[in-house]
């Protein structure tokens, strides 16, 4: 399971997302939301966003935060598949 996370991790990390503040790598946006925005803010950011950015950018956040239901929840209303 572990091997299979980082696998994740790895392949999506330095992909850049455009239009946020510098066009951060996923893995730099991800961890900026760790302990500092709740699931309701994480949603306000990416909302609008086309399904192409946020596909990678949920994915990669699931198994960032150790396959969260809440992550699960939030593509699922986003109409994003997150693997695991």
């Amino acid at each position: 399971m572990k091997q299979a996370k980082q696998q994740v991790l790895d392949r999506l990390k330095d992909k850049n997302v455009p239009g946020t503040y510098h066009d951060q790598t996923i893995e730099q946006l991800v961890d900026g939301w760790n302990w500092n925005l709740n699931i309701f803010e994480i949603y306000d950011e990416i909302r609008d966003w086309p399904k192409r950015y946020v596909e990678p950018v949920l994915e990669y956040a699931y198994h960032y935060f150790d396959r969260d239901l809440m992550v699960k929840e939030l593509a699922s209303h986003l109409c994003v598949e997150v693997e695991g």
